[in-house]
């Protein structure tokens, strides 16, 4: 119990050392990205509401842009943050010569391509054409694949640790990719479940929004433990007479 009250601890102040005690580049870069989440979602709303009352009139109706479906503005903004992440990580990795980052570059640009190229998909359909399996097979022989090619870098990932703080920062991680797949993974299935017109705007809204929302969080916590290890590389670089200021 000490040991996990410890990890918890850490984590926790990691998170919000990431996200929020971080430099100015930093705190533009969330503005940005927060605002930019806000109206995508509020657009997203006025689209729900102009088709639900058929508000022809309305600049957002018929605006399939506005939803959360391939090649629409959300998820196009979410491919980016996916790709910035996994820039990120890679970025972490090679200056900073820590190579279980280069694990979560991996995992980020699975899921990029997975997104934006409809990865899992293709290869299930590639299963359907090659041999002749059903397409409810074929589809989760493909998602199976994606998901074990995550689990793999992650796991090579957790035998490049080499330090408690790297630990926890990488349990920091899992856990936000963990809530990515819950929203990408659990909520749908929920989803599925329900075929109202309201539930469904209500369940796309959590389950999309969801991602979105852990993919930024993601992506700047990312952008922040660079930050952190930027600062860290300067202090050790530094003389250490010029550490002290002069009497």
């Amino acid at each position: 119990m000490p040991l996990i009250q410890h990890i918890s601890t850490r984590c926790w102040w990691l998170a919000s050392d990431y996200l929020i005690h971080t430099n100015r580049f930093h705190r533009w870069c969330s503005l940005v990205v927060t605002c930019a989440i806000a109206l995508l979602i509020s657009c997203f709303i006025a689209f729900a509401v102009a088709e639900k009352y058929q508000l022809k009139d309305s600049f957002f109706y018929g605006g399939l842009q506005f939803s959360f479906i391939d090649g629409g503005y959300p998820e196009t903004f979410s491919y980016g943050l996916e790709l910035a992440a996994s820039m990120i990580f890679l970025w972490i990795a090679w200056a900073h010569h820590k190579m279980h980052w280069y694990a979560f570059a991996g995992i980020l640009l699975v899921v990029f391509f997975d997104d934006a190229f409809q990865l899992h998909e293709t290869i299930g359909h590639s299963l359907v054409v090659n041999f002749a399996v059903s397409p409810s097979v074929g589809d989760l022989c493909g998602f199976a694949t994606t998901g074990l090619l995550s689990a793999v870098f992650w796991v090579l990932g957790v035998f490049k640790i080499d330090s408690d703080d790297e630990l926890c920062a990488y349990l920091l991680f899992t856990v936000y990719f963990a809530l990515l797949i819950f929203f990408g993974v659990g909520v749908d299935a929920f989803h599925g479940m329900f075929n109202g017109d309201g539930m469904q705007t209500v369940f796309t809204l959590i389950e999309d929004g969801g991602e979105l929302v852990m993919t930024a969080v993601l992506s700047l916590s990312a952008l922040g433990m660079l930050q952190r290890q930027r600062q860290l590389a300067r202090v050790e670089k530094m003389p250490i007479n010029s550490m002290y200021s002069k009497p």
